[in-house]
């Protein structure tokens, strides 16, 4: 467990893959961790929201929402200065591949006909899903997705706690998809502020550094972990 912290994990093929290993399973359960919010059916993740209303006014599907989503974020990211690392790449396209591949697969049970209780319960453990993703991915120390990446960034320059700055992101661009006729409910406000502390949870969880505590790095480049 040292190596796993200390080790860049380039140099030693061993490490590398196993790192790669932690980074799909953290991007498989963040993937997976939607999808339970989802067939809660109380109301989507504020950028889920967006995803879907995105694929209302295109061809693409909920998924490939995601990709197209995540690929913007990085080019506007590219042209700030921040290359994207190999965890913006895999996060970019995996979510958004597991996401419809979970949907077509039906893993995840519709529970609407259960009552309002097996809702709740799903939607709390989709967010629960979605942060200790979030922490395992980021914890393979391959850097950050694209959302990731402007979250942890903004509470690097402001200093503020990664459960507010989370937060603040999700509530704008939940309005966003709205307009564009995502589906948002009770559930999307609980998710909107469950998911800041769920992330937190996720870095205890897992080890990852609190990111106030981490300079931002003079010269361009990716976001460190």
């Amino acid at each position: 467990m040292k190596n796993f912290v200390l080790s860049p994990g380039w140099k030693n093929p061993q490490d590398f893959a196993f790192r790669f290993l932690i980074l799909n399973l953290g991007l498989f359960l963040f993937a997976y961790g939607s999808i339970m919010v989802v067939k809660a059916n109380i109301g989507f993740v504020s950028w889920d929201v967006f995803h879907w209303g995105l694929s209302l006014h295109t061809p693409l599907t909920f998924g490939q929402s995601s990709q197209v989503t995540g690929l913007v974020i990085i080019g506007i990211g590219f042209f700030l200065g921040i290359k994207p690392g190999l965890a913006t790449i895999m996060n970019m396209l995996m979510i958004g591949f597991w996401a419809d591949q979970l949907l077509n697969w039906n893993w995840v049970p519709a529970v609407t006909s259960w009552g309002l209780w097996a809702q709740v319960l799903l939607l709390i453990g989709g967010a629960l899903v979605i942060g200790m993703g979030s922490g395992l991915y980021i914890k393979a120390g391959m850097g950050s997705g694209p959302r990731d990446g402007f979250m942890l960034g903004l509470s690097r320059k402001t200093g503020w706690r990664v459960a507010v700055c989370r937060t603040i992101i999700e509530i704008s661009v939940c309005l966003v998809g709205w307009l564009l006729g995502g589906p948002m409910g009770l559930g999307t406000l609980f998710i909107a502020f469950a998911l800041g502390p769920s992330v937190e949870l996720g870095f205890w969880t897992f080890r990852v550094e609190d990111p106030r505590k981490k300079p931002l790095p003079k010269v361009s480049g990716s976001l460190p972990v």
